[in-house]
Parts: structure tokens; sequence; C-alpha cells
């Protein structure tokens, strides 16, 4: 018969789901935890300058909303005014793409770090679908008139727009920041298609077609990425080829999408837009995607579960540790990374419940716990210090399917002191009836 081998690895300092008074402290170190905005609604997007300065965007209402201490504390500094995307071009300006109640394409511009925004409009725009500046002065909108792809360039703050192209342009745009051979490289993406200029624009040439994007970004002239429902496409020669990798499906993963994502570096990206489910009882709880290899492997982390939210749009750093979502936040990385990988082997399946030693043991840093299932159930593995206060659970009465299973866990980060642990399996049928539980032992040496 089939087997299903899932390989979880709990990465970076650990948090979950407890009941107990290490839960505030484990957010308030690495997890993502609830933090508040004024308004409820649909985030278009969620941008911070610095560590205290930050925006979001704002439908259902609409409402441009800004922080000056870290997202603690937010104002209405815009309603009514559609804007869906910022572009960050120093630590005073800040430009953004939106249009107007006549259905007119425009960009919104700030130079003292968002507290106060004028509008011009683009040329004679409809649409504005994609913003990117380079500097204060020059930049390019991609969008729409008359039914038909432009791109718009201007090089005196948005005053005037010239168009660059009228083939291209419908949808995303991203120039880098820094000249090439003294010019500027760009991708822009028509429907399907993305086109590609060396020369700052003035001539654009189709190079692949990758499908539809909601978010470009290049990190240099050959390296870039675009989310594209599903999965993360990559490209290392300048978007001439994309490679696909798709985001995992497993552990009740239903809606496996990513719609918005942050690059650290060039290992690690985060991303969001994807949802959960979890059962006993029924519910949905969005989660954060994460990278540590280039986006080629993608895991994820779970916020906060008593917090109500199905799904999370817009995502900022401002540094590896501190992180921004809507109505979230993470002061440390966001906590352990659950990384789902799938392997089909002909073999027996397991005929009873285990749970074994972990390996190694002692450890200093991470170790691996081998248990099996062998008929659908629900299983909880909690790990709890000696006098069995909980400190972590890997798993909070999730699904599995008969198979053998493992979880790697780092708990490096978490300040335990050196000493004996206990980790226990509890396993409940459909009814919420144990029919199984194991404890064993483990020591942890810093």
């Amino acid at each position: 018969m089939k087997k299903i081998i899932f390989k979880l690895l709990i990465l970076t300092s650990v948090f979950t789901i407890l009941n107990s008074s290490f839960l505030t402290d484990c957010f308030a170190q690495s997890g993502w935890f609830y933090q508040p905005l004024p308004v409820s609604g649909q985030i278009r997007d969620f941008r911070f300058i610095d560590e205290n300065i930050g925006l979001v965007a704002m439908t259902g209402p609409l409402y441009l909303l800004r922080t000056t201490n870290g997202g603690y504390n937010w104002q209405t500094v815009l309603s009514g005014q559609y804007i869906s995307q910022f572009d960050i071009i120093d630590n005073i300006c800040v430009y953004a793409r939106g249009g107007n109640s006549n259905a007119y394409g425009m960009i919104y511009r700030s130079y003292d770090c968002g507290a106060t925004w004028d509008s011009l409009l683009v040329a004679n725009s409809w649409t504005v679908n994609g913003i990117s500046f380079v500097n204060r002065d020059t930049g390019w909108v991609g969008g729409s008139a008359g039914g038909l792809p432009f791109l718009w360039r201007t090089t005196n703050r948005g005053v005037n727009w010239t168009v660059q192209s009228d083939n291209t342009g419908r949808g995303k745009v991203f120039f880098l920041k820094n000249k090439v051979n003294g010019e500027y490289i760009g991708w822009s993406q028509d429907d399907e298609v993305i086109w590609k200029t060396t020369n700052s624009g003035l001539i654009w040439f189709q190079i692949s077609n990758i499908g539809l994007s909601s978010q470009l970004y290049f990190i240099d002239e050959n390296t870039g990425f675009a989310a594209t429902n599903n999965s993360m496409k990559k490209t290392t020669n300048g978007g001439l080829n994309w490679e696909t990798y798709y985001m995992p499906t497993a552990y009740n993963i239903f809606e496996n999408y990513i719609s918005t994502f942050k690059i650290i570096n060039k290992d690690t990206i985060y991303g969001v837009g994807a949802t959960r489910y979890w059962t006993n009882p029924l519910r949905t709880r969005g989660i954060v995607w994460v990278s540590t290899n280039g986006g080629v492997n993608w895991g994820f982390q779970q916020p906060d579960t008593a917090f109500q939210r199905s799904k999370y749009n817009g995502i900022d750093f401002i540094n590896k540790d501190t992180g921004f979502c809507d109505f979230i936040r993470t002061n440390g990385g966001g906590g352990p990374i659950i990384f789902t990988e799938i392997n089909t082997n002909i073999t027996e399946m397991p005929g009873v419940f285990r749970l074994e030693q972990n390996y190694p043991n002692p450890f200093n840093s991470s170790t691996r716990i081998d248990f099996s299932v062998s008929v659908p159930s629900s299983v909880t593995i909690i790990v709890s210090d000696i006098t069995g206060k909980d400190i972590l659970r890997i798993f909070d009465n999730e699904h599995f399917n008969a198979g053998n299973y493992y979880a790697a866990i780092d708990i490096s980060k978490m300040n335990l002191a050196s000493g004996v642990y206990m980790y226990r399996m509890i396993v409940t049928d459909a009814k919420q009836n144990n029919v199984f539980l194991k404890s064993r032992k483990f020591v942890y040496m810093k």
C-alpha cells in the first residue's frame, strides 16, 4: 500500500497555540501576534518606511492609515481615495497608485513620510495598475486607456507623462533603481506576457509568458520573482526563463495562494494569501508563507489562531525580525516554520499508533520525533517542561491520515534552560475519545 511521509520541519524560535501563560511571552519573542487596526476592511497594501512610520491602504471602506509608533496606534490621513500600491522612494518620499470616482488613473505623492498627500492624473489613463519610481523625479506607470494597455513615464514627479508603449503595461511594472550600463532596466506585464526594456523604457520586447501575477519583483538584473496564484515563479536570467515552485497543499492548507510577498534577502522570502483548514472546532485561519532558500521550497507560519482571520493580505518587514501584516505583527521573525514535503513509497501501512524516541538525544538545537498513525485521526503532540507546563504544541488536534510521519523542531531561540523535557502524543477519534496516549523524555543541552 502507499504510504505518505510528511516532512515537517519546524525552524527558528518556537511559538504555538497554548492555553498557558507562556503564550504571551512566546508571541512577544518570535511569533505573529494580534495588532489591531482602527477599522476593518480589505488591505490593498501595507508598507513601512522605517521601524516607526508605516502606511496601510484599505478598501471597504477606503482609507489610508498611518502610524508613527510601529503600528501600535494608527491615524486616518486620507479617506474616500482609492489607493492600492505604495512605492517607497526614500525615508521621506512615497508615491502610490490609484484612481478616482471618475474612473481616471492617478498617482498620489507624499514628501513628508505619508503625513500629507497630493494627487495627479496620469495622462489620459483610465486605470493605473502598476507603479515603479527609481527616484523622486523619474517613474513609470502601467495602465490602460481606451481599452488598450499603456506605459507612461514621468521625469518631473508626475506633472507630465510621456507614452513609452501602447502594447504593454496593462498589469504590473517594475524597474531597478540603479542603472545598468547607464540605463534603467525594467519589466512589465500585459495580461500573461512579460515585457522587458534595457534602455529606460524607450524600447520594449516580449520575453516570456508566465500567467497572471499579483506581484512582480526583481532583486537585480537577473533574479526576479512573480506571484502567480498558487505558485511562485523565479527567473535567474532576467526573465527569459522562469521556474515554477508550487505552494504546499498538505497539512490542511486548502487555499494555497500567494498574493503578496516580501524579500528579506536572496534566501528568505515571506508571503501571504493562503488559508488553512482546522477541525474540532471547524474554522479557517490564515497563514504566512516562508521560504529560506530563495523561493524554491516553501513552508508556513501559523499566527495566533485565537484571532479570527481566514486570510492575510499585505506584508512588510523592516528587518529580518520585525514584520507587519494586516492585523498582526512579529518581533522575532514570525516563529516556527513548518515545511511540508510529500514522498510516496510502496510499503506496509502502520498497524498501531506509535511515538518514537527523538533523535538525537541529548541535543543542543534541533531534534527529530517520529510517529505513526494507524487510522485517520486527530493528533496532538505537546512539549512540556519537567513540571508539566506546556511550552510548545507541535500539532494541535490536527487531522492525519494513516501513515508514518516525523517532525524536526529547533528550540535554540526559546531561551530554555538545559535539562529534561517531556513530549507526549494524544490521538482522538471522530467523537473526541482518546485512543492513544504516550509520553517520552528528551534532554536539551545548551
